[in-house]
């Protein structure tokens, strides 16, 4: 049977289609190879969110025409164009759209160049785990029905469709069991809202409590969640539960009112700060990560300044900020009163350097502090590793002196320097 690779683009979400599917051809007797140029078989697995991102994709399915005896191009750009991705690249074997991954050794067998749907996968589907071993995500739902006004999302994937949580415990159990997995890291667009379409009501800490019965030695991380549904219920479970890290990526977007208003968020910025500070209560070392927009349309320098005071004031242990995207489809799209370009860029580098400086006042706070660090690789010399408080491949790494240590142990290290966005730490000896 042919060799199958694949180019996976975009998030962490896109990243479990493409092991799905890798694992569904896998399974029917295709020789998988992380080498694209040992494939006979592409699987391009695109991304579509922002322009930028659509040009990339265009522009890996361009240089990959022609080189393969089948090129199969999925994922969000095939669910925003469809056929029409056809019109210009006629060479494209199949489009498999988000919601049929796992048809698509069918669609290969039956020569169906177009397969498109919604439909979320449910059950435990066979994985090649593209990562390193010891970390794995884990999606719970698709789809979005927060409709923020910036946003794609919910025209590409459709509806929240939460998954059956019997599979979602069946996969972590066999990541956890039959992998080696030490790391969950659960995904979704809004990993808070897990549930509510299903039964009615916010599930993801009757999930956190089955995950954490798998193993005591398992880290489960908390990706993705929306401030309007960050419940004390859940806070309580993290705090609680030595499975959980605490550790919490809650992108707010921003913090004026009007703002957060025009972006149709459904939080204020009061609710904001109240459940930043009810996190800090509950787990005073809990690492945030946040993710911010500048320059979206009406943003004038006292809402920026109001961003900018917000920044200083929550000190996130880790930030992104992006300049504000105008996409076609979205309600945004027509707003008026839009921002410069040249603005949005300065405000971004404003930000960051902002957050540059907070970054490093709190990576110095970790020095003499002793951390469970699991290792991620070697050096020239010495260890790169993370604790529960960085998230892979988005933020920070400790560096380690010494090696000889496995790759996915857990080891106690002490932390002894510290940079703008990284730690340096030795193993500690007890």
């Amino acid at each position: 049977m042919s060799k199958v690779s694949a180019i996976s683009l975009g998030c962490p979400k896109n990243l479990v289609d493409t092991e799905i599917m890798l694992g569904t051809l896998r399974d029917k007797g295709y020789e998988f190879t992380f080498n694209p140029d040992e494939a006979a078989v592409l699987i391009i697995n695109t991304c579509a969110f922002l322009e930028k991102a659509r040009e990339e994709s265009i522009s890996i399915i361009a240089e990959n025409i022609g080189k393969y005896e089948k090129l199969i191009v999925a994922g969000c750009l095939v669910q925003l164009h469809g056929e029409k991705l056809l019109d210009e690249f006629p060479e494209i074997d199949h489009l498999i759209g988000v919601g049929k991954i796992e048809e698509i050794y069918q669609a290969i067998v039956d020569e169906k160049q177009v397969c498109l749907g919604e439909r979320l996968h449910q059950r435990a589907y066979s994985r090649i785990i593209s990562t390193l071993p010891h970390t794995a995500y884990v999606k719970i739902a698709d789809g979005c029905n927060n409709c923020c006004s910036y946003c794609l999302i919910p025209t590409l994937r459709g509806k929240y469709q939460s998954r059956d949580m019997e599979g979602i415990i069946e996969e972590v159990d066999e990541l956890v069991n039959a992998v080696g997995s030490r790391e969950i890291n659960l995904i979704a667009q809004d990993i808070t809202l897990y549930g509510m379409d299903t039964h009615g009501r916010l599930s993801l800490p009757e999930l956190l409590k089955r995950l954490t019965t798998i193993s005591n030695n398992l880290w489960i991380r908390l990706m993705y969640t929306h401030p309007a549904h960050v419940t004390d219920e859940l806070i309580e479970i993290m705090a609680k539960s030595p499975n959980i890290c605490h550790y919490l990526d809650l992108p707010v977007q921003h913090i004026s009112d009007p703002i957060l208003q025009a972006m149709n968020r459904k939080c204020s910025s009061g609710q904001i700060k109240g459940l930043i500070s009810r996190l800090r209560q509950a787990m005073p070392d809990i690492a945030l990560r946040t993710s911010l927009i500048v320059g979206f349309p009406g943003e004038g320098e006292d809402e920026f300044e109001a961003l900018l005071d917000f920044v200083r004031e929550t000190r996130f242990e880790h930030l992104g900020v992006f300049p504000y995207s105008k996409e076609s489809g979205t309600p945004a799209f027509n707003f008026s009163n839009h921002v410069d370009e040249k603005v949005k860029e300065e405000r971004h580098h404003r930000i960051m350097e902002l957050q540059k400086k907070v970054s490093f006042k709190k990576k110095k706070e970790k020095i003499g502090k002793i951390l469970d660090v699991i290792i991620e690789g070697y050096l020239e010399q010495g260890m790169i590793g993370r604790s529960q408080y960085e998230a892979p491949e988005i933020d920070g790494v400790i560096y380690l002196e010494g090696n000889g240590i496995k790759i996915g142990e857990i080891v106690p290290v002490e932390i002894i320097a510290a940079t703008e966005y990284d730690l340096v730490g030795r193993v500690h000896c007890s």
